[in-house]
């Protein structure tokens, strides 16, 4: 005897391949989500430690220039002191030429007067 299958079979492989299909979509679609959220979590942390590494840049910075404000400071300070210094070494070495002219005078005048 042949059996002959009266059944929509077509039908029902669509049904099963839509529901297959829709599942599919589902667990892609939770899988592009998951994803996404996996991508912003890692995003976010690099920024967050690129954040902190530049404040702390920031702040090495700021110490910098404190310590350069400093040393011009100190280089106007030596500068101004080695300028007094110039002038009293110039002081000095001027203050025996003084002497100097007023004994030769003293030696021309006792020549003149005898």
């Amino acid at each position: 005897m042949i059996r002959i299958n009266l059944l929509p079979h077509r039908a029902e492989k669509r049904k099963a391949k839509k529901i297959q299909f829709i599942a599919l979509s589902a667990i892609s679609l939770l899988a592009g989500v998951v994803l996404i959220g996996f991508v912003h979590a890692v995003m976010s942390a690099k920024i967050s430690y690129q954040e902190g590494r530049n404040e702390y840049l920031n702040q090495e910075i700021s110490i910098l220039d404190k310590q350069i404000a400093e040393i011009k400071k100190l280089r106007e300070q030596t500068n101004s002191l080695l300028a007094r210094k110039n002038v009293v070494e110039r002081l000095q070495s001027t203050r025996a030429d003084v002497v100097h002219l007023m004994d030769q005078m003293c030696v021309f005048c006792r020549m003149a007067f005898i």
